[in-house]
């Protein structure tokens, strides 16, 4: 046992050491460090040093804790308060107390002691490497700080011992390396004729000095100008971690505008800085014109101003037109002035479309061109548009008001342009102006006018201009209705009506509104009265009209109001015995099985008694008539009992009342849909259950019979049971009936999903899936014609739910109960 845990213990012992000669290859073998990372945890190898026999390492220290994975990729280290930095490091990251660190941060291990990326502490001789109070690497036994000595070697003080790693020295290769960092002083704010100076500061962030000369030159990089020398070359000795700062200076003359670029060269590298020189000149800043209409003036306005502190001679200042020079004049402008000079330039009709102007100054080469668009007559004209911005409203007894947007599409030539428009009603002109319109923004205008009786009704309106115009069209909508009429009349008394005239239209309307009568015999004179009517929209007027009635007038009398396209009738009834029906209905049409009642109310809207008789009609046919006996006035409920169609159906029903004495009929009608076949296949098993049951009966009655008979006789007895089972049977068969249909109703409150299986001694005749909703039946002609066949129905096993029945059976009857599902013959 304890041999094998021996075993098991040494393995262990093997692997653990297996896996730290692979990590020790994986960071190096024999060196004091691992060099520059991605800054991601990545490491990258870096290749020893070969110096004579000697293997020597750069020095990479790394920020504690060292399991950190993302390791600096840049190296620092001082020595008597020099700064060494590595190509990576920067000025920035200096630090105040310099000592051994990276990107300035000390670097140490969990107990103080310093150590290289592949674990090996750093010893200088036999003490050990530790970080004093004062954040310094110090030695351990003499407390001495590392340096770094003239041949890069890291030290304990200026001639101590050497530094080691794994005995390995640690030295900093780049220790005698000069790196120059140049930064440029603000020089951009310089013209012509003035001192460029500027000052650059060059800090030497290497160890090694920099001794080299400095050059600044003046560079156009398009390579036009030649290059300028900017002050003296100087002659500089900068030791690491110093910094110079120079000056420089030169007086810039015509043609240094096009220098664009210092560059300065120091230690064979150049470091440049973008420079902006101001031309001596007279600029030109800016050019404005206008649009002119042809025919009328092109304005020309140029922007000059005087930049530079170079001595200017008089300038020229030229004008041209389609490269065609049309104007010139000299001028003068002192350091910093600036001044507007205006052209002009009468166009014609050659030049309507475009013409390029330019305004220069020769002596200084400065141009400024444009190209102007010169607008033709005719385009002028279409740019100019109206729009009616309202929703004017006519009314005979207020002025009438048109609101116009009148304006100009594209910038007005000139700034403002006037705008000839036209103001029409019905196509004549009520009002013409002229609208002035600037540039940017339409003109509101107002147009206004009183209507009379003779300007209605309206058409249109528009405001029309040289372009584009604006046309509203007025909608007429004029209707006519009697407000009341006297519902009944005799010869002695007036038929008055009163009718209403509304106007739903855009504009006032100015009618001749006519009142008639059918038959003119029936009232006195022609049988029609005209009065004229004014009604402004969204309004309406009441007119009343009267007739007197003859004793000739019929019992119903006809009358038509009527407008302009507009007509309205209502009919007045005389005074005499006349039945009317009212509320005429069908009771019992959801289930017509259960019978039919038809009913309706009987009215003697007369002044007189009377007999009258009723008929009542189912789909135009003759059902029913009564003889009702009425006062004036008097009401009643008049019904009969019909009997129901044939077949389920939209059927016609109504009520007549001949009113033989007034000499025209009265009826009511309605339609209705007519069920005949609403009774539930249940009602229908039951209604056969009492036959049924006395057949049932009857057959228990003769297989006892037999029974008593035979009982002394067990085989016979069976026989003659048997035998009256059978005739039994066909007795309920041949009373029932044979052949026909499976019905199937869905009793259950909810849809439901079977399968409907019939067959005979051969299989399966019919078979259906069903999908039924509540209460909805289904009839399938799908029974054999002989032999006894068998129904089921069920969801997955039509056996669980089937009955056999005989051939001569008619209709059987399927219905899915909550307590089950009922199947039985009809």
């Amino acid at each position: 046992m304890f041999a094998r845990g021996t075993r098991y213990t040494l393995a262990i012992l093997i692997a653990l050491a297996f896996g730290f000669a692979l990590l020790g290859l994986a960071v190096g073998t024999g060196t004091a460090a691992i060099g520059q990372t991605d800054g991601f945890g990545g490491l990258e190898s870096v290749e020893p040093l070969a110096d004579g026999n000697e293997t020597q390492s750069q020095v990479a220290l790394v920020e504690e804790p060292f399991t950190d994975p993302r390791y600096n990729d840049r190296v620092l280290v001082t020595f008597d308060g020099s700064v060494v930095r590595g190509e990576h490091a920067t000025a920035e990251e200096t630090p105040e107390n310099p000592s051994l660190s990276v990107g300035g941060d000390p670097v140490v291990s969990s107990d103080g002691s310093v150590k290289v990326l592949d674990g090996d502490h750093v010893t200088v001789g036999e003490s050990g490497v530790t970080e004093n109070s004062a954040g310094e690497i110090v030695t351990g036994d003499t407390g001495q700080a590392l340096t770094v000595d003239g041949n890069g070697t890291v030290r304990a003080g200026e001639d101590g011992p050497v530094a080691e790693a794994g005995g390995t020295t640690l030295e900093y290769e780049h220790y005698d390396e000069a790196i120059p960092v140049v930064e440029f002083g603000d020089s951009t704010n310089v013209s012509e004729g003035e001192q460029l100076s500027t000052t650059v500061d060059v800090t030497n962030v290497g160890y090694g000095s920099i001794e080299d000369e400095i050059k600044l030159e003046g560079v156009d990089t398009n390579g036009s100008y030649d290059s300028i020398q900017i002050g003296d070359v100087d002659y500089e000795e900068i030791a690491g971690g110093d910094t110079d700062s120079l000056t420089f200076e030169h007086t810039l003359v015509a043609g240094d505008h096009q220098i664009d670029e210092l560059r300065l060269g120091i230690s064979s590298q150049q470091f440049t800085e973008p420079i902006d020189i101001t031309k001596s000149e007279i600029a030109i800043t800016n050019v404005e014109t206008n649009d002119p209409v042809e025919g009328e003036t092109l304005t020309v306005e140029a922007d000059l101003e005087r930049r530079g502190a170079l001595d200017l001679d008089d300038r020229t200042l030229t004008f041209s037109v389609d490269g065609t020079e049309v104007d010139s004049r000299a001028i003068t402008l002192a350091e910093g002035a600036s001044i507007t000079e205006e052209f002009s330039y009468e166009t014609d009709e050659s030049n309507a479309s475009t013409v390029d102007v330019e305004v220069a100054v020769p002596e200084d080469s400065n141009t400024a061109a444009e190209t102007v668009t010169v607008v033709s007559g005719d385009e002028h004209n279409e740019s100019m548009t109206a729009t009616i911005t309202n929703e004017p409203i006519a009314n005979l007894s207020a002025e009438f008001e048109v609101v116009a947007a009148i304006d100009y599409d594209g910038d007005v030539p000139g700034g403002e342009t006037v705008v000839p428009t036209t103001f029409r009603i019905d196509g004549s002109i009520e009002e013409e102006r002229n609208v002035t319109v600037e540039d940017g923004s339409a003109t509101e205008e107002t147009f206004s006018t009183y209507l009379t009786d003779e300007s209605v009704p309206l058409t249109n309106v528009s405001v029309e201009t040289p372009g584009r115009s604006d046309t509203l069209e007025f909608e007429r909508n004029l209707t006519t209705a009697f407000a009341d009429v006297d519902e009944s009349f005799s010869s002695e008394e007036t038929l008055d009506a009163v009718v209403t005239v509304e106007n739903d239209g855009d504009t006032p309307e100015v009618v001749e509104l006519t009142v008639s009568v059918d038959a003119p015999d029936g009232v006195d004179g022609d049988g029609s009265e005209t009065q004229t009517v004014s009604v402004n929209p969204s309004e309406s007027v009441e007119s009343e009209f009267a007739f007197e009635p003859t004793e000739d007038a019929p019992s119903d009398l006809e009358l038509t109001a009527e407008t302009n396209g507009s007509s309205e009738p209502a009919t007045a009834t005389a005074t005499r015995p006349t039945f009317t029906i009212e509320d005429v209905g069908l009771e019992g049409a959801d289930n017509a099985n259960s019978g039919l009642n038809m009913s309706g109310n009987v009215t003697n809207a007369g002044e007189l008694p009377d007999s009258q008789s009723v008929q009542f009609t189912l789909d135009g046919e003759l059902v029913g008539e009564e003889t009702v006996s009425l006062a004036a006035g008097e009401s009643k409920t008049v019904e009969t009992a019909i009997e129901p169609p044939a077949e389920n159906g939209e059927y016609e029903y109504g009520m007549t009342a001949n009113n033989e004495s007034a000499g025209a009929a009265e009826s009511a009608e309605g339609s209705a849909q007519i069920d005949v076949s609403g009774q539930s296949i249940l009602d229908r098993v039951s209604s056969f259950a009492l036959p049924l049951a006395l057949l049932a009966l009857l057959a228990l009655l003769a297989i006892g019979v037999v029974a008593l008979k035979y009982r002394d006789d067990p085989e016979a007895l069976q026989a003659q049971v048997l035998a009256a089972k059978s005739r039994v049977q066909n007795a309920v068969q041949g009373v029932v009936g044979g052949g026909g249909s499976v019905i199937v109703e869905n009793g259950l409150p909810r849809d439901s999903t079977v399968r409907l299986q019939v067959k005979d001694e051969n299989g399966v005749v019919f078979q259906e899936d069903l999908q039924l909703a509540d209460g909805e039946q289904r009839k399938f002609p799908s029974l054999p014609g002989d032999g006894q066949f068998e129904v089921g129905v069920g969801v997955d096993d039509v056996a669980s739910h089937s009955e056999v029945f005989q051939a001569n059976a008619t209709d059987v009857g399927v219905v899915l109960q909550p307590n089950g599902i009922t199947i039985a013959e009809l």
